[in-house]
């Protein structure tokens, strides 16, 4: 049975002090190499997130001058699906660290179409993997290439031991995201709901929110039958310790101009409640739209601002002019609009 030493204990305490210290979902990527090159030696590291069945996300490299070509990177992806640990981790979803020597010997693996065209013009000779789930389609790998000899059994476990930290961390940061909105943002509320379907932190504000967008009345103890069933569906998601479902993919909710976005933020396995962030906003004007209404560009931006809730003096800092500028446009939106309010320009654009 293989094990680690001291040296490789005091690499990965210090692996994961890295990981669990990125508190952005912009930093992970970084963060991740960075703990992976303090347990392990390679050439390259590759974190990479892939919308299957041929769409990558995200690519980021350590050393960063080592990022492919985007014809390389075409190339990977047009020949992806012949990589056999993210083909077994797909099919399977075994979450545990492979090398591609674990299926393939060396000259299948220089028979594939994917290593002439990718890596043997990366210069990749081995690789050791470890492939997440982070939702029905979407996989997060973290790759590690040498171009002189295979990784070992010790090096597969120190992976596979710092796996379950790249999954928690993960999670923390889409959680510190959306906290972080809460607090940046206006028209942002969040409540919590228990696993049993009580609800708490509901004031007015957020239920005069939820009856409208849907068609209920005000209730203090139970959320609407559709918004119950879908965080149900969400929480069914994590049934399994090892997939890491992503919040970025809100359930939302249109009604005229203004449109509901709900994420959800899962408690935690030993939990009694999980987090729902409910967020209001103007749905997107269309310039196209305006066309007929004849306003002007700069008219349209400042009718866009104002469909966001902002005030004259928010307008004017945001496209760097004076808050009476931005009241003389406005005098000019409403004349052509044939209005006479903020409100009203507003409704009024949605209908041109």
């Amino acid at each position: 049975m293989e094990r680690l030493y001291q040296n490789d204990c005091r690499a990965l305490s210090s692996a994961l002090e890295t990981i669990y210290s990125t508190m952005s979902i912009e930093e992970f990527p970084d963060g991740v190499l960075s703990a992976v090159r303090k347990i392990l030696s390679c050439n390259t590291i590759c974190y990479n997130e892939i919308t299957l069945p041929d769409s990558m996300t995200v690519w980021v490299t350590e050393p960063a001058g080592a990022l492919p070509s985007p014809p390389l990177r075409e190339a990977f992806m047009r020949n992806f699906t012949e990589h056999p640990v993210l083909v077994h981790s797909a099919r399977t979803g075994d979450g545990s660290s492979y090398r591609i020597s674990d299926f393939l010997s060396q000259r299948q693996f220089h028979d594939l179409a994917l290593y002439s065209e990718y890596y043997k013009k990366s210069g990749v000779e081995y690789q050791l993997l470890t492939a997440i789930s982070l939702s029905p389609g979407q996989m997060m790998g973290v790759a590690l290439d040498r171009d002189c000899a295979d990784f070992s059994e010790n090096e597969r476990l120190s992976l596979d031991l710092l796996r379950p930290h790249l999954v928690q961390a993960y999670r923390n940061v889409q959680s510190i995201d959306l906290m972080k909105r809460v607090i940046e943002g206006r028209g942002r509320k969040l409540l919590m709901v228990g696993r049993s379907g009580q609800v708490r932190l509901v004031n007015d504000d957020i239920w005069r929110l939820i009856t409208r967008f849907f068609d209920v009345s005000r209730s203090l103890s139970s959320l609407p039958d559709l918004l119950n069933r879908w965080i149900n569906r969400q929480r069914s998601r994590f049934s399994d310790e090892l997939d890491v479902p992503t919040p970025s993919t809100p359930l939302v909710i249109s009604k005229g101009n203004r449109r509901l976005s709900a994420y959800f933020l899962w408690g935690g396995k030993s939990a009694t409640e999980d987090m729902l962030l409910l967020e209001e906003e103007p749905v997107e004007l269309a310039s196209e739209l305006l066309v007929d209404s004849e306003l002007t560009r700069r008219e349209v931006e400042i009718l866009s601002w104002l469909s966001r809730g902002k005030t004259n003096t928010e307008i004017g800092l945001a496209l760097s002019i004076s808050p009476r500028t931005v009241k003389k446009h406005l005098e000019h939106i409403y004349s052509k609009l044939q209005v006479h309010r903020r409100g009203a320009a507003v409704a009024r654009s949605y209908h041109l």
